[in-house]
């Protein structure tokens, strides 16, 4: 990966976080300011792994390691795991642990992003000073020019920010859809994939690869990633052209194969051979066929009877 597209990840906390109960009653314990801060580097930990935290074997056990990875007491750490694990704030097995409730939680940008983003706030700060440095009194047509660009810029800025409520929404919709069907948790990866998709296909058309997933109990983005790649390839990128599709197949089943429809003709006979096909072969036996007048020992068996 270039350095130009290293992507870095962040902790996003909401404003609720320390009035959640269990993190207040995790505080109230002796020494759960300390156990609040491991649970804040856990968090940090998971972030690149989708939240999750995977046990190397480096160290003995599970908590030893993430005391190590988080420059931790193991003692502090123990305390603060079993914690979380009984308010379920994590789920546990033998090599993983899943930060629940994290996938709000993750923000993620590359570098280029980040640069863009740097230099939309410097040229912001820049046309601000520009604009508080060129009020002119002396020349009143300039100032109500530079007040009429400033009044276009602002709608320009509210039909952008109408653009992306609406792209929100479509989003928001697909989303709550993955969620529903029984998909699990949307995590920065999985929305970022969704996104990606929502930029070829209607909404409609992925909600419609969740549920094929769904229905064909495939609920994976993996396989919903297989569908759309799918329909990519051969065009079907909007909700109409994926059912007229789904259709076309449908009729392709229904009709009768050539051989059926030979055989369902009124008043046909069928050829010999076919009658005689489906008869069972008998063996029949190899070599002249022996009777008992050429067997000498049958003929031996009938002279003593007779005279006995």
């Amino acid at each position: 990966m270039s350095a130009q597209n290293k992507r870095y990840f962040w902790l996003k906390l909401k404003d609720d976080f320390f009035s959640q109960k269990e993190i207040k009653m995790l505080r109230k314990i002796a020494g759960g300011d300390t156990y609040t801060i491991i649970y804040l580097k856990m968090l940090l930990l998971s972030l690149k792994n989708d939240g999750k935290i995977y046990f190397d074997g480096i160290a003995s056990d599970f908590v030893e390691e993430i005391a190590l990875d988080i420059d931790e007491e193991v003692e502090n750490t123990q305390i603060t795991f079993n914690y979380l694990k009984q308010k379920g704030l994590i789920e546990f097995s033998d090599d993983e642990i899943e930060m629940s409730n994290i996938a709000s939680m993750i923000g993620s940008e590359t570098d280029k992003a980040a640069m863009m983003r740097r230099k939309r706030a410097r040229d912001k700060e820049q046309k601000k000073l520009a604009d508080s440095n060129t009020v002119t009194p002396q020349l009143p047509d300039r100032y109500t020019e530079k007040e009429t660009e400033l009044e276009l810029e602002k709608d320009i800025d509210t039909e952008k920010d109408k653009e992306t409520d609406t792209e929100k929404e479509r989003v928001g919709v697909v989303f709550d859809k993955y969620v529903e069907l029984g998909f699990g948790t949307i995590n920065a990866f999985k929305a970022e994939q969704i996104t990606e998709w929502l930029k070829i296909f209607e909404p409609e058309v992925v909600i419609k690869s969740l549920e094929v997933a769904s229905n064909n109990n495939k609920a994976t983005m993996n396989y919903v990633n297989g569908i759309l790649n799918n329909w990519k390839q051969r065009g079907l990128t909007t909700l109409d052209k994926v059912e007229a599709e789904e259709k076309r197949k449908q009729l392709e089943q229904l009709k009768p194969s050539f051989q059926q429809r030979r055989r369902e003709q009124p008043g046909e006979v069928a050829p010999s051979w076919l009658k005689d096909e489906d008869k069972p072969k008998q063996d029949k036996p190899s070599g002249p066929v022996k009777t008992a007048a050429d067997d000498p020992e049958i003929q031996k068996m009938i002279a003593d009877f007779r005279k006995g």
